[in-house]
């Protein structure tokens, strides 16, 4: 019975071996612009996972994840976007291998208007969850202003897993887009560029017209985002924008929020 016993805690561990390896080999390098933790962090224990980027904490919080976009999960129609529940189930990996613990980094706001909190989300050694997940491709990084702390980073692990084409970005739709290219109807996230072709200013918002009747807009109030851009400059400049597209009168639109989704590409 002896041997028996030892057997089995060898094959036991031998499992779990394996099993340890398994993960690691989900693993990915973060960039180096990836560091840890600052400033005042708190820690807490994730204890349900909504979807890629929203947790609930064990005193009932719910998180939402800044500076990434993951692909939605529909509950009612119990269907999801393309790599939805691969978005949740790396989470639910990474949080699991950690024992639910996580440490919390507040930005410039706290909460968003759903009166979710507002927080990045690192594991107990440090290591950059929200960059995890982008550098695995399952997330695009999504900046609203004024939280940007830590956006070099999220960038950057989203520009090396869009590179080596991984998950999401295998899909079609989220090529770069010349803007004669752009199908009217699109919508969801996009990167789009093109040839400014007329600047204009409503009530609300300067516009930054393309070739092709795409438009990108920036909100009076953002500008403060913006030091020292002259919109007036960008006329018959190649320039990329990303974000969410939306439709008004057949013409795609995107509001460009924040300078690090506004490139001036010559």
């Amino acid at each position: 019975m002896a041997r028996l016993h030892g057997l089995k805690t060898r094959a036991l561990l031998v499992g779990a071996l394996v099993a340890s390896m398994a993960g690691m080999a989900q693993a990915v390098t973060l960039p180096e612009s990836c560091g840890g933790p600052a400033g005042r962090v708190e820690q807490a224990r994730v204890n349900h996972v909504h979807d890629g980027d929203t947790v609930r904490l064990s005193d009932g919080t719910r998180v939402r994840m800044i500076g990434l976009d993951t692909p939605e999960i529909f509950w009612r129609e119990n269907s999801a976007e393309p790599f939805g529940h691969e978005a949740r189930d790396a989470l639910i990996e990474i949080l699991e291998a950690h024992d639910h613990q996580v440490l919390l980094v507040h930005d410039r706001e706290r909460q968003d208007r759903y009166q979710r909190r507002l927080a990045h989300l690192f594991t107990p050694d440090g290591r950059s969850i929200h960059a995890e997940l982008l550098a695995r491709g399952l997330a695009v990084a999504l900046t609203i202003p004024p939280n940007d702390w830590n956006l070099q980073c999220y960038r950057d692990a989203e520009a090396q897993a869009r590179d080596a084409g991984l998950e999401i970005w295998e899909q079609e739709h989220l090529r770069v887009f010349a803007a004669r290219e752009l199908p009217p109807d699109s919508e969801g996230f996009r990167l789009v560029e093109g040839r400014v072709v007329r600047l204009g200013e409503s009530q609300r918002s300067h516009w930054i017209n393309l070739e092709g009747n795409v438009a990108f807009r920036i909100d009076h109030e953002d500008m403060t985002h913006f030091p020292g851009l002259d919109l007036a400059t960008l006329q018959g400049r190649q320039v990329m924008g990303r974000g969410i597209v939306y439709s008004h009168q057949g013409q795609p639109r995107i509001r460009i929020r924040h300078p690090a989704d506004l490139q001036i590409l010559d």
